[in-house]
């Protein structure tokens, strides 16, 4: 189990960002685009909930499927 305020070092950084741009490359997604920030964001969950080698985030990202349509994303939240 993690716990709050774990500290991420930088080789461990840089792994989630190879992760990142190897998906978005494959996906043709880009990087700072809405669902790039959407991947981004899952790889980190992934890796905060002990998935923490690259070979397994890899894995489970190209085996998971497409995180968000491209006509999903919104540059506005919806009104409630």
């Amino acid at each position: 189990m993690l716990y709050p305020g774990q500290v991420i070092m930088d080789d461990e950084l840089a792994m989630l960002a190879r992760v990142h741009k190897a998906i978005c490359q494959e996906r043709a997604i880009p990087l700072q685009g809405a669902r790039g920030q959407k991947i981004a964001a899952h790889l980190f969950k992934m890796f905060m909930n002990g998935l923490t080698e690259e070979d397994e985030l890899l894995h489970a990202m190209r085996n998971r499927g497409l995180l968000v349509q491209p006509n999903e994303v919104f540059q506005h939240p919806l009104p409630i």
